[in-house]
């Protein structure tokens, strides 16, 4: 029921009456102490308090220097009490400028006094983290609060367990991670994680949780405060309380994760990993288990050694399997006091996990999907309401599709790319991309269900998205039509040169964000393959590209001409800058090395000296002094040479001399010794 804050009773409490009333001033510390009695534990009598307007009369009186401490200690005192209200009352304080006064008045007058302040501010801060900015303001002494707030920790039991709480919920950016790291907060809490108040501990935990997240700098820090890390290992013993930890298992994650620990060290490998998998079992509170998936799928992302010790630890695969069986049961957190859908929240942290512990290792995959009905689940989660189940799904769906074998098999006989084929075209931008990132596996060459993408529409809505403003989707489509492209049959090319168009291919292809580029110039070379190109290939794969490939080589000259010479002319000025990287040119000068396969292509290239001596200038290395591996450049030149003077065919005896006399032959000379010496 919502509480109309600004009616007023007709019957103003004889308490609130003297206060409000300015003449009465020798009694207004009895009154205080009559409402402090009356507001505790009342909703209804701190929602009087408030309709009836006493919050700013508090107010005024704590920034008054003038007035006495007695009356200063009460006012916060009720403000404190007040701030443990409902949420609609913790709002009419945020509005009244509750916590902005607090801090400027946040003096050392007396202790209670201060205590009363920041019992205040931690109750707010608890429920409504919108005021944090405060913390960070300039106040008349020059400098931000947060010095001051760390000065008084050791005032009191009651001074560490609220100023940790708000520090914990000051951290939300790393601009405020950095400002906490320079305050020496690190040096300030440290001592707290020994302290025998559990109520301490477990904020200070928090805080140092938040302030590690991603952030190395931080990390580093920490790992260089002497004896830290074994202090968080001694938290995370068994004996300890498991919501504690959960906590320092959390800590240790970042800390790996921002590079101050290795994978290797036992603490990360063997500690830690066992007491988050440890929390996934059912004996724990089901937030413990969704906490102990999602922190585990953190630890292990990035590293396939964890990835494989976590799939066999504690049957944990088939711990996480039993996730996705807990049917919606919704309860309050613990933490926020929010109803949650517990159903969800389980299957959104079992597919966390399992993205990322099957990221890697063809062996997980097998296992995890040989779980009964676990492609089923996902399917169904996909289409949850739960966008966070949804998106989780998609997670782990996407980690499953990097598997040639599941791609082929168990992902092809539940036709998954149904689902993603209306899911890229999702509001919610994750969704979207996640779904897209699918579709770019589905779309290789050797997946059964790129036929059926092509049949509904892929082309054109990837080209549609090929020009998206958002980075990670314009990156998506390109990499997807990419896999398209390769060893497409003719009509397939066409169809994605009449797709895209010149002026989304020339974007593209001079995307500012190098990996698009590099993407989009693969595009261009696959579509100027032919046949041969594939011939390296095992049998069974080259019947199939025989299939799918122009048997003859005339169907280069015919894309560079679906191209335009726009397109092409971008693609030397790419070979012209050799100030790109490496893994850029070399698709440039695949694309040139293709082009001079094709007959009539090769007769226009060999007469233009500009453009050969921008390529063939990557035979030498000192052409290119910053990168090192000098092959991934050379190479391609050498098959542009290669294909150049290709003696089955006509006049390849003048290319040959036109070559000559630009020096390709001493060049190659040079380059055979050089080798022969590196032997």
């Amino acid at each position: 029921m919502e509480v109309d804050f600004e009616s007023k009773c007709v019957q103003v409490p004889k308490n609130i009456a003297v206060l409000l009333n300015d003449g009465m001033s020798s009694e207004w510390v009895q009154a205080l102490v009559s409402v402090k009695n009356d507001v505790i534990g009342s909703n209804r009598e701190k929602i009087l308090t408030i309709q009836h307007g006493l919050v700013p009369r508090l107010l005024r009186w704590i920034s008054d220097e003038s007035v006495s401490a007695d009356l200063k200690t009460e006012s916060a005192i009720i403000l404190g009490s007040l701030s443990k209200g409902t949420p609609e009352i913790i709002r009419s304080l945020i509005n009244e400028k509750t916590v902005p006064v607090l801090l400027k008045s946040m003096t050392n007058l007396n202790l209670r006094y201060t205590e009363a302040i920041l019992r205040c501010m931690r109750s707010i801060f608890l429920v409504s983290p919108e005021s944090v900015e405060c913390l960070y303001e300039e106040h008349q002494f020059e400098g931000t609060y947060i010095p001051h707030l760390l000065s008084l920790v050791p005032c009191s039991v009651v001074c560490q367990e609220c100023i940790s709480i708000i520090i914990e919920k000051a951290c939300l950016t790393r601009e405020h991670q950095m400002y906490l790291l320079e305050n020496n907060t690190l040096s300030v809490l440290s001592p707290l994680l020994s302290s025998e108040f559990y109520k301490v501990q477990m904020p200070t935990l928090r805080c140092f949780a938040n302030m590690c997240y991603k952030n190395p700098a931080v990390c580093a820090a920490v790992a260089a405060e002497p004896n830290l890390i074994q202090v968080f290992v001694e938290l995370m013993a068994r004996d300890k309380p498991s919501e504690m930890q959960m906590a320092a298992a959390k800590v240790l994650t970042y800390l790996h994760r921002g590079g101050a620990i290795p994978a290797t060290d036992p603490i990360i490998s063997r500690k830690t990993l066992g007491t988050l998998a440890r929390m996934c079992k059912r004996d724990r509170p089901l937030e413990e288990n969704v906490k102990g998936a999602e922190t585990l799928a953190y630890l292990v992302e990035a590293d396939p050694d964890l990835q494989a010790i976590a799939s066999i630890t504690d049957h944990l695969i088939s711990v996480l399997a039993n996730y996705l069986t807990y049917k919606d049961v919704k309860k309050v957190s613990s933490s926020d006091q929010k109803e949650v859908d517990w159903g969800c929240e389980m299957k959104r942290a079992a597919y966390l996990a399992f993205a990322s512990v099957c990221a890697n290792d063809e062996e997980i995959r097998d296992k995890v999907i040989k779980k009964e009905g676990l492609i089923e689940q996902i399917l169904a989660s996909m289409n949850s309401v739960n966008e966070g189940e949804v998106a989780a799904s998609l997670r782990c769906l996407q980690s499953l599709t990097r598997s040639v074998q599941q791609i082929r098999t168990v992902l092809n006989d539940n036709a998954v790319w149904k689902p993603l084929i209306q899911m890229v075209q999702s509001n919610n931008r994750e969704i979207m991309v996640l779904a897209m990132t699918c579709l770019c596996n589905l779309a290789l060459d050797f997946s059964p269900s790129k036929d059926a993408l092509l049949q509904n529409n892929a082309v054109e809505f990837l080209s549609q998205c090929s020009s998206s403003t958002d980075n990670t989707v314009r990156l998506n489509a390109v990499w997807a039509i990419m896999s398209l492209t390769y060893c497409a049959s003719e009509p397939l090319r066409v169809r994605i040169i009449s797709s895209l168009g010149t002026e989304k291919l020339l974007k593209i292809i001079e995307d500012p964000i190098l990996l698009i580029r590099q993407k989009a110039l693969c595009i261009v070379r696959n579509l100027l393959t032919s046949l041969h190109d594939c011939e390296d290939r095992d049998v069974m794969l080259q019947r199939v590209l025989r299939e799918r490939c122009t048997s003859d080589r005339t169907v280069i000259d015919r894309m560079v001409k679906l191209l335009g010479s726009e397109v092409i002319e971008a693609v030397f000025r790419t070979v012209r800058d050799p100030t790109l990287p490496v893994y850029v040119l070399e698709q440039a000068l695949c694309i040139v090395s293709n082009m001079a396969d094709g007959p009539c292509c090769k007769e226009h290239i060999i007469g233009k000296t500009e453009e050969l001596q921008s390529v063939l200038k990557y035979l030498e290395k000192d052409s290119y002094p910053d990168y090192q591996p000098v092959t991934r450049l050379q190479l391609p030149v050498l098959q542009f040479i290669t294909n150049i003077i290709d003696i089955s065919e006509d006049a390849a005896s003048q290319r040959l001399m036109i070559l000559k006399n630009l020096g390709v032959q001493r060049i190659l000379e040079e380059v055979s010794y050089k080798k022969d010496l590196q032997k």
